[in-house]
């Protein structure tokens, strides 16, 4: 019986490139945003490679000592990467005197989702170890404060230190792989799929590559405008490669993934997202869940998810009513 499920499945996926043609298909990426690079104490100017930090000797209140700096990137969704590597090598500033200043360039941003506006400056007590700094206060009199809701530093600012007063020691920054995605979650509206109502038949599909995610979950939207998105079908868990063709054949003006949950399990963790949506009804659906809702007379569902192991099919008789065949 699985081996037909699969069939099915297969064959209903094959029978998808031969209407390209009528087709309508959309695909974005989510992936952890990598932390900025290290902080080079006695750089001019932030690189690729470098975030530059200097200190004077004048302008300010700064206590000699020697301190260790790290950054981080920050979104509009006050998300936030973890600290930048801060090795002792590189990343310690020293200041002499009572009067010192510390000027940390903004880092550079290679490549990165717009919602990246900003950065926040981590500094440890003097001969602090690494991983052990404190998240400064930032406010307008330090740098020019980006657009994130929660105090951050805009891309475009050096962040300028006249006290110590916050140079303590701390956690250092997020824990890795941090919160700050190519995408924010909830972000369905972003990535809404304009069908027009032309489609009766939709489906998502996810790739993991890298270490997979320790939580996602994922559900599709369709509305009228993308303001009026609603959740339809089944909540899916999306932690491993899969996809699910949605058991319904209405029509909507558009279509997104509602990504309600997603957590890399590390650095590398990286999932693509693909709604295609085609305007014929298929025989047989298919997804990690049990199928509910309007159905139309006659189609099945291959269920790789049920709560039962033995469950495996379900089938729409009569219309809009699922009826579960059990497998012995």
């Amino acid at each position: 019986m699985k081996k037909l499920l699969a069939l099915l499945t297969t064959l209903a996926l094959a029978f998808i490139p031969l209407l390209a043609q009528n087709t309508a298909q959309q695909s974005f990426t989510v992936s952890v945003v990598a932390a900025p690079p290290a902080v080079v104490v006695g750089a001019n100017s932030s690189t690729s490679t470098a975030t530059a930090a200097s200190t004077s000797t004048v302008g300010g209140t700064v206590a000699a000592g020697t301190y260790r700096i790290c950054v981080t990137y920050f979104s509009t969704a006050n998300t936030e990467t973890p600290c930048s590597v801060d090795t002792s090598a590189s990343s310690v500033i020293t200041t002499t005197g009572s009067t010192s200043t510390v000027t940390v360039q903004a880092p550079v941003l290679p490549s990165g989702p717009p919602s990246v506006v900003g950065y926040r400056v981590y500094v440890g007590a003097s001969g602090g170890a690494a991983a052990a700094e404190t998240l400064q206060t930032l406010t307008a009199a330090i740098c020019t404060l980006s657009t994130s809701s929660t105090a951050s530093c805009a891309l475009t600012s050096p962040a300028t230190f006249t006290s110590s007063a916050g140079f303590v020691g701390g956690a250092g920054g997020p824990a890795t792989p941090g919160t700050l995605l190519t995408y924010p979650n909830s972000n369905a509206a972003n990535v809404a799929l304009f069908e027009n109502s032309q489609f009766v038949t939709h489906i998502l599909s996810w790739t993991v590559s890298g270490t997979a995610p320790s939580a996602c979950t994922v559900q599709l939207q369709t509305g009228a405008s993308t303001g009026a998105l609603a959740n339809v079908g089944q909540s899916l868990t999306c932690t491993t490669t899969g996809s699910y063709a949605l058991p319904s054949i209405a029509k909507a003006a558009f279509t997104a993934p509602n990504i309600t949950a997603w957590t890399g399990g590390d650095t590398t963790s990286v999932e693509v997202f693909t709604i295609t949506a085609i305007p014929y009804v298929l025989g047989n659906y298919w997804g990690p869940a049990t199928p509910t809702g309007n159905c139309p007379n006659g189609v099945t569902f291959s269920s790789f998810g049920a709560a039962s192991a033995s469950t495996v099919l379900y089938v729409c008789q009569p219309a809009n009513t699922w009826t579960a065949v059990t497998v012995p």
